[in-house]
């Protein structure tokens, strides 16, 4: 029987800027992968401006840059920019391309690492029970999503 081979446009995009086969990016990075706008004209990223950045999880928990040479883990986080939400990183972790072949547990810890200290921040809405990154919360208790439709609030 052939191997199984997982498809996915996202998934497939992401491998494609590795230059691996989806398969290879499951196992040492997993799925859930997304093209991302990522802010990359300031620090800590501004080193990684033409890369092509992707994002997993919801809410937001790890961001993956991959340029020609290298491939950047980091911590997303979200900074409100004259009402425009911009996404940025830190925790920044540079790894060779070929690391997701050769060190997948490696990178796989890292991208568990990343995502546990991202879901650390979370909040979680009292009225509609999701989680929500901080950056998306009106208050403590109360996520913006929430407050517009319940409330009328504009944000």
């Amino acid at each position: 029987m052939d191997e199984w081979t997982p498809h996915d446009e996202q998934l497939d995009a992401f491998a494609a800027a590795l230059d691996v086969d989806p398969a290879t990016v499951l196992r040492a990075l997993g799925g859930g992968w997304q093209r991302c706008g990522v802010d990359s004209g300031s620090w800590p990223v501004d080193g990684w401006a033409h890369a092509t950045w992707f994002a997993t999880g919801d809410p937001l928990q790890v961001l993956a840059g991959v340029d020609f040479r290298s491939l950047v883990l980091a911590r997303p986080v979200i900074r409100w920019r004259g009402g425009v939400c911009v996404i940025t990183a830190a925790e920044v972790r540079e790894f060779a391309r070929e690391d997701v072949v050769f060190q997948p547990e490696l990178l796989a810890d890292v991208v568990e690492e990343l995502a546990r200290r991202s879901r650390r921040r979370f909040r979680w809405c009292r009225t509609c029970r999701a989680p929500s990154a901080p950056e998306h919360m009106l208050d403590r208790d109360e996520c913006m999503g929430c407050g517009a439709r319940y409330r009328g609030l504009v944000h």
